[in-house]
């Protein structure tokens, strides 16, 4: 089906997916990514903040933010708990909570990921090299399509929601069941999904996305 520029994708995914408190969201990420939980600890010395105010501003947190049993957060897009987007820095194994967040996540954290998903129709394996640049190496198979959708407001992008529908298909004929049951999604190419993945973390210190041309 027809979907937005990918400009527009990346403009309305831009407010959708911005956190509230990016000062407490990234260095969170960052941990994550570093394969530890983040410990309450971290985050006041990190944020110069009391416990209280910890406390609150964890309470503001959307809810899907994922704790261990000691109340250490493992997951906020990037988790150490297991999903079907694997998402390896050198040798750091970690997971994604949707295929976005495998073109997202390497602009955003300046960093180059191998990400290995599965096909939720074929169960084949796909896997490519996602870039700091928005750029992707190595698809296999080259046929991989990525669904993505654009809710039309925030309350509405949700790891339940958003990124149910955030998936990596082998192709596109593999996708054609998922599309006829979802509507509201569409298809990008794995290098399409990428170039709004750079222009959404770039979002995070210009107003939007650079037009480009060609």
């Amino acid at each position: 089906m027809p979907h937005p520029s990918l400009e527009t994708i990346a403009e309305r995914l831009s407010g959708q997916l911005r956190c509230e408190q990016e000062d407490l969201c990234r260095p969170i990420v960052q941990q994550v990514t570093r394969g530890k939980p983040v410990t309450p600890a971290t985050l006041r010395a990190s944020l110069q903040v009391s416990q209280d105010e910890l406390e609150q501003r964890l309470a503001k947190l959307p809810p899907e933010v994922e704790f261990d049993w000691a109340g250490n957060i493992v997951g906020l897009g990037v988790t150490l708990v297991p999903t079907s987007h694997r998402f390896q820095l050198g040798g750091q194994v970690l997971y994604t909570w949707c295929a976005f967040d495998t073109v997202l996540l390497p602009p955003s954290l300046h960093v180059e990921a191998q990400v290995q998903s599965t096909c939720p129709v074929t169960g084949q394996p796909i896997t490519f090299v996602a870039t700091p640049e928005g750029v992707i190496r190595d698809l296999s198979p080259a046929s991989g399509v990525m669904s993505l959708t654009v809710p039309a407001q925030r309350s509405d992008c949700s790891r339940a929601t958003f990124c149910q529908q955030s998936l990596l298909f082998q192709s596109e004929q593999a996708a054609s069941t998922f599309l006829a049951n979802h509507p509201e999604a569409f298809l990008l190419t794995v290098e399409e999904a990428a170039l709004v993945g750079s222009w959404v973390a770039q979002s995070r210190f210009t107003e939007k996305p650079e037009e480009k041309s060609g």
